[in-house]
């Protein structure tokens, strides 16, 4: 039988979001401010580019990531303000070496050649780790936020191993 789950989760905003945001909105001010001192008749043209341009730059900061699992193989998507898609990764979930509830004090002193975070919080809190080796990246650590049909779908494909060490006996 083939298995297919996905789920998208929306990233939550920080306080680097907000710096952005204010960083934005500060250029912004300084540009109208600037173009009505030194080009005032191309002042509106500044204001509405300005304006667009600063709604396209703060919508970037409005990430979601799609999780997908089939037949064993988890595909994650990064979503740009529900406007475009890119690729994060795509890998086998039998490649997994290590899978656990993420404390980043059990990973501070080891050695990835890539760390992906693509959960609910930019720290992982609350989220899932994965460790494998992949293809492009090497040695890589990735941090997401499944739930509970996403979990049970991975489940199965692990090495029995790893299923045991990261859901017990369930």
């Amino acid at each position: 039988m083939d298995v297919f789950v996905e789920q998208i989760i929306r990233r939550k905003l920080n306080g680097k979001d907000y710096l952005i945001f204010a960083g934005i909105l500060v250029l912004g001010i300084v540009l109208i401010l600037a173009s009505l001192l030194f080009l005032p008749t191309l002042s509106l043209f500044v204001l509405v580019g300005v304006c667009v341009g600063g709604y396209f730059l703060m919508g970037t900061r409005n990430l979601e990531y799609e999780y997908s699992v089939t037949n064993g193989d988890l595909t994650i998507d990064k979503i740009i303000n529900r406007r475009s898609r890119k690729r994060i990764m795509s890998f086998d979930v039998h490649d997994v070496e290590e899978m656990g509830k993420y404390d980043p004090s059990k990973h501070e002193g080891k050695s990835y050649d890539k760390r992906i975070f693509v959960s609910v919080t930019d720290d992982g809190k609350d989220g899932w780790y994965m460790h494998f080796r992949h293809k492009d990246f090497g040695n890589t650590l990735l941090v997401f936020s499944p739930d509970e049909r996403v979990l049970n779908s991975i489940k199965p494909f692990l090495m029995r191993q790893v299923s045991f060490n990261a859901f017990g006996r369930r």
